[in-house]
C-alpha cells in the first residue's frame, strides 16, 4: 500500500503500546483497494451527513415561514379578502409540501449514514469491487435524495418570491382603494342606511353616472312603472333599477316587489339589465324567482362593494369581465 508517512497527519500517540503497535500492523496490512475503499465509504457517510444538515435547513425555514404565515392578519372586511385568502393558501401548500419532502428526506439520509456505520465493521474493499451487489450501496439513496431536496427548495422561494408579488400588489392597490374611500366618489354603506327612499335612488343613480352610464331617469314615482333608475352603459345595455331602502339597512325584500319588476322592466323599460338593490336583504322566495326570471339582485353586501369600494356594478353582478384593464380594482380606485 502506499502511504506517504511524511504526510501532516501525524500519528497518535495513544497511552497503549499495544494498541499503538496493531493499528501500525493493520495499515501495514492494507492494500489500495482498502485504502480507497475507506476513503469512499467515509466520503460517502460525509455526503449523507451534509444532505442531512441540507434538509433540516429546508426543514426549518419552511417551517418559520409556515409560522410567519400564520401570524399574518388576513383583512376580513376588504374587496381583497378573496386574494389575500388565495395567496395564503397557495403559499401555505407549498410550505407544507416543502417541509414533508424535507423531513423525509433528512429521515432517510439519517437512515443512509446509519446503514453506511453499521456497514464499517464489514470488508469494505468487497463493497466496491467489479461485479459488487449494487444494492448494498447504501449512498445510492443519496442521489434522488438530492434531486427532491433540490426541487422542494426551488419550490418553496419560487412560491415565496410569489407570495411577495402578490403582496405587494395587494399593498398598491389597498393604498389605492384608501385614496378612493376618503374621496367624494366613495358612498358609506352606514351613510346609505341613514338616507330617505329618495334620497336613495338618487344615489344609486348617481353611483351609475360615477360608472359611466348615461342616466335616463334618476328616480321613481307613482307611475314609473317599478323603474326607478334607467341607464345605459357605455356599451349600450339599458339597465333598469328598482331600488328598495330600508332603514338602518334591517328589512327584507320580498318575492312581491320583484315579481312587479319582472312585469314591467321588458315589457315596459325595454331592459338589457334588470337589476333589483336594496341597503337590506332579500327573502329566499325573492331570490328564486330572481334566479327563474333573470333578475339580478344587489343587497347590502354587494352595494357595499359598488357603492364604497367602487367595483363596477356590472362586476358586482357578475356580468362583467373582472380581468378586461377595464375594470381592475386597480382601475375602478383610481
Amino acid at each position: 500500500m502506499h502511504i506517504n508517512w511524511a504526510t501532516t497527519v501525524a500519528f497518535p500517540k495513544y497511552p497503549s503500546s499495544q494498541l499503538q503497535e496493531d493499528l501500525r500492523r493493520r495499515i501495514s496490512e492494507a492494500t489500495d483497494d482498502d485504502l480507497l475503499a475507506a476513503y469512499l465509504h467515509w466520503t460517502e457517510g460525509r455526503v449523507a451527513a451534509d444532505w442531512f444538515l441540507l434538509a433540516c435547513d429546508v426543514e426549518t425555514e419552511a417551517q418559520q415561514e409556515r409560522n410567519h404565515l400564520a401570524n399574518l392578519a388576513t383583512p376580513m372586511d376588504s374587496p381583497f379578502v378573496d386574494e389575500h385568502s388565495q395567496a395564503r393558501s397557495d403559499l401555505h401548500a407549498a410550505l407544507f409540501q416543502a417541509t414533508r419532502t424535507a423531513t423525509a428526506a433528512k429521515e432517510q439520509a439519517r437512515s443512509t449514514w446509519q446503514r453506511l456505520r453499521d456497514t464499517t465493521r464489514n470488508d469494505l474493499a468487497a463493497r466496491y469491487r467489479a461485479g459488487a451487489d449494487e444494492a448494498t450501496w447504501e449512498a445510492g439513496h443519496l442521489g434522488p435524495l438530492r434531486s427532491k431536496l433540490t426541487e422542494a427548495e426551488r419550490t418553496m422561494r419560487s412560491a415565496l418570491s410569489r407570495h411577495r408579488d402578490v403582496m405587494h400588489d395587494l399593498a398598491l392597490r389597498e393604498e389605492a382603494m384608501d385614496r378612493f374611500l376618503s374621496s367624494e366618489a366613495s358612498v358609506a354603506i352606514e351613510q346609505i342606511h341613514l338616507m330617505t327612499p329618495p334620497a336613495f335612488e338618487q344615489t344609486v343613480a348617481a353611483l351609475a353616472k360615477r360608472d359611466g352610464y348615461q342616466i335616463l331617469r334618476n328616480g321613481g314615482g307613482a307611475r314609473d312603472l317599478g323603474a326607478d333608475v334607467i341607464a345605459v352603459t357605455p356599451e349600450g345595455l339599458r339597465v333598469v333599477v328598482q331600488c328598495k331602502h330600508r332603514q338602518g339597512g334591517r328589512g327584507k325584500v320580498g318575492s312581491p316587489d320583484i315579481q312587479t319588476l319582472n312585469g314591467t322592466a321588458r315589457p315596459e323599460h325595454h331592459a338589457d339589465v334588470v337589476v333589483a338593490i336594496t341597503n337590506g336583504t332579500f327573502t329566499k322566495p325573492a331570490s328564486d324567482f330572481a334566479r327563474n326570471h333573470d333578475i339580478h339582485l344587489l343587497d347590502k353586501a354587494q352595494l357595499k362593494r359598488w357603492g364604497t369600494w367602487g367595483e363596477p356594478l356590472l362586476a358586482v353582478l357578475g356580468l362583467a369581465d373582472t380581468s378586461s384593464p377595464a375594470l381592475t380594482s386597480r382601475e375602478w380606485v383610481q
